[in-house]
């Protein structure tokens, strides 16, 4: 039921490319067909009643038996190979380059990956959509609809032009968010990571530019016009050339948790061993490049 996980009615009329009026008779002849009420009504939305959670339940085992039959089937066909869509953020890709591609080719036989870089909450709208297969997201929230399983804790750094009045080394936090900030939009995991640590400080955070391009941040930085909170990997190269310095941040540190996500509709997915292997080869490449500021904390590979 898109109108669960969309959590209205409008919001999966949206999704499904119907008129919310079709939407509503389709669930209400439904109904009238179970005899039974599925959908509770009310001004948060609507929420499921008994007998419609298991119908969803019920719902989402057929989706995945059948996805899982799809794929077990093909497999008798040796000529046919297996497309799994893969997301992963932009930091990620420009740390792995495209030595995982090469891997992927020759560790996934029978295999062919899809990559699809977006930003995490990008990600994540794409997954629900069913748009890909598996997503390596980062701060995903909890969702009824969605399986998180967390992989790896990465620092935040606090970036800078070169001759900036800030000395080399760790800044104070309270320092960091004084600065003359550029920053994602509030969907954004480092948006909300230095917030929450904000909140619990109660010192106001100075967002001098609130963009959503990681290189319109990064030129802006460069030029001294403002500064920035990034993951390693957005700036790596640029930190190499001298154009940006990078600072820990201190008192608090600031991180996020890189997750596995998938819907229960493409479990099968990750139900290849080879695929699971290589995930976490993915992953402990990702931490090893990142080097002290990164760690792994689970893998798919293990029970």
């Amino acid at each position: 039921m898109k109108s669960v996980d969309a959590g209205n009615m409008t919001k999966a009329a949206e999704q499904l490319h119907v008129s919310q009026t079709a939407l509503g008779l389709q669930i209400r002849n439904l109904e009238t067909m179970l005899g039974v009420e599925l959908l509770v009504r009310h001004s948060r939305g609507i929420s499921m009643t008994d007998a419609g959670r298991l119908l969803y339940e019920r719902g989402v085992e057929i989706m995945r038996l059948v996805d899982e039959a799809r794929r077990d089937v093909s497999a008798f066909s040796k000529s046919s190979q297996q497309v799994v869509s893969m997301g992963l953020t932009p930091s990620t890709i420009r740390m792995l380059g495209a030595d995982f591609l090469v891997s992927a080719h020759s560790e996934l036989p029978g295999i062919s990956l899809r990559v699809v870089e977006e930003l995490s909450f990008i990600l994540i709208d794409l997954l629900m959509r069913d748009e890909i297969d598996i997503a390596l997201a980062y701060d995903a929230s909890e969702n009824t609809s969605a399986l998180r399983m967390p992989l790896m804790e990465e620092r935040l750094f606090f970036i800078t032009a070169p001759g900036a009045p800030f000395p080399e080394g760790p800044v104070p936090f309270n320092e960091v968010i004084a600065s003359n900030l550029a920053l994602p939009g509030d969907r954004d995991n480092v948006w909300h990571a230095v917030h929450r640590a904000a909140r619990n400080s109660t010192l106001p955070v100075n967002i001098r530019f609130s963009i959503q391009s990681l290189e319109m941040i990064k030129t802006l930085v460069e030029q001294g016009h403002a500064t920035s909170i990034v993951p390693y990997g957005v700036v790596k190269q640029k930190i190499e050339e001298g154009k940006i310095v990078a600072h820990p941040i201190e008192n608090p540190e600031l991180g996020r948790t890189l997750y596995l996500i998938e819907t229960p509709g493409r479990l099968s997915v990750t139900r290849d061993a080879k695929l699971k292997l290589f995930i976490d080869r993915l992953v402990d490449t990702l931490a090893e490049r990142l080097g002290d500021g990164a760690r792994v904390i689970g893998r798919c590979s293990e029970p």
